[in-house]
């Protein structure tokens, strides 16, 4: 699946209309971002998640829906279920939870399961890390690739943690794209990915198609044109 990365309602709108974008991921960083603040307390953050999962489960119709969840574990439990009430009677809409990959955040698998809702540990860079997050029944983990691409063997790594979390149970969320390149990269090891909003026209971008879709063009516009005059003159 391909996901938007984003807090911002217009771009959110405008990536979740292509039928290609099937929902969205956020955190923190992105919630600053698009309400143009320098920090948010905890009830303000988790306020501003609850209203945009509204807006997506709503008017934008998402299918997935992430949010990260933030504090200890009772506060993330709490977060959940704010969120999973802003879903009121949604049932089209899956709403994740992003973990940390941490024993606290790792304790909360079954509990998320147990709401109807999926987990996904996000910020993972080690096979270790993965493997963790599917034994504590994990949904899913997201890994950053523009950050993991600066280790060393950082290849290997991604190869060992793709057989890890196995589609279609699990997911591998590759995330951290900022170009078109990182995006190929990741598609190397996972259908699943989220990009920023200026990335979510690009994915359909390259010189050979706009090569091939201006000869088809033009193609079609003389075909178009000769049997309007064939048949014409026939009449």
């Amino acid at each position: 699946m391909i996901f938007i990365d984003s807090a911002d309602r217009a771009e959110l709108s405008q990536a979740l209309s292509l039928p290609y974008c099937k929902g969205f991921t956020t955190n923190p960083t992105l919630f600053l971002r698009a309400l143009g603040v320098q920090e948010l307390s905890l009830a303000e953050y988790v306020s501003a998640a609850r209203s945009l999962v509204d807006f997506a489960a709503g008017d934008a119709k998402a299918r997935d829906v992430m949010i990260q969840g933030v504090g200890a574990p009772g506060q993330v439990l709490a977060q959940l279920h704010a969120y999973r009430d802003a879903l009121g009677a949604v049932r089209d809409t899956t709403l994740w939870i992003k973990l940390l990959p941490t024993r606290e955040h790792l304790s909360l698998c079954p509990d998320i399961a147990s709401l109807g809702c999926k987990s996904l540990v996000t910020a993972v860079f080690t096979p270790a890390q993965a493997c963790a997050a599917m034994e504590s029944g994990a949904d899913g983990v997201a890994v950053y690739l523009g950050r993991a691409m600066k280790q060393d063997d950082w290849e290997t790594t991604l190869e060992s943690i793709a057989r890890l979390v196995l589609p279609p149970e699990k997911m591998l969320l590759m995330a951290s794209l900022a170009d078109a390149w990182k995006v190929e990269a990741a598609l190397r090891y996972s259908a699943d990915i989220t990009v920023p909003f200026a990335m979510i026209d690009q994915l359909l971008r390259s010189p050979h198609s706009d090569e091939a879709i201006a000869t088809f063009t033009a193609q079609v516009g003389e075909d178009v044109t000769s049997d309007v005059t064939t048949s014409d003159m026939g009449q």
